[in-house]
């Protein structure tokens, strides 16, 4: 009995081993480059994905070289305003509150605050985060 109970478990483990030794998972990659690449009188560009830490390539007066799209160089961010925010020199005025409440409503003054009316920094323009952070940075404390 017990040589048959080693039988049917040998029976049923076998096709559990080799069904495992035939799992695999393929790697493949799209590579190819992004940007301009020039030779001669002809331009390529292109992008589909991220090379595999490829040299460009070239061959006669040709170069493909890899990478993504240029895009446009990323700007640091403004940060939080201050309370002279009409910029004219004099610091917490009604006129640094007019200019800012007229450039919540889309009108900034030439000499107002960069960040216009996103006041805090965090790329949400003209929210109540804004407003708050404008009035504790006009009573004297941090954005």
């Amino acid at each position: 009995m017990s040589l048959r109970l080693l039988a049917i478990a040998a029976a049923l483990l076998i096709p559990a081993f080799s069904a495992h030794a035939q799992l695999s998972i393929t790697w493949y990659t799209i590579d190819s480059g992004g940007g301009t690449s020039t030779g001669g009188s002809f331009t390529l560009r292109g992008t589909i994905g991220q090379p595999d830490a490829a040299a460009p390539l070239s061959g006669g007066t040709f170069t493909l070289s890899p990478g993504f799209w240029p895009g446009p160089a990323a700007q640091p961010p403004i940060g939080c305003g201050s309370a002279d925010f009409d910029g004219d020199g004099d610091i917490g005025t009604d006129a640094d509150i007019e200019a800012f409440f007229a450039c919540l409503a889309g009108n900034c003054c030439p000499t107002c605050f960069p960040g216009g009316a996103d006041f805090n920094g965090d790329g949400d323009i003209g929210t109540d985060a804004d407003i708050e952070a404008f009035f504790r940075v006009l009573a004297g404390g941090n954005c």
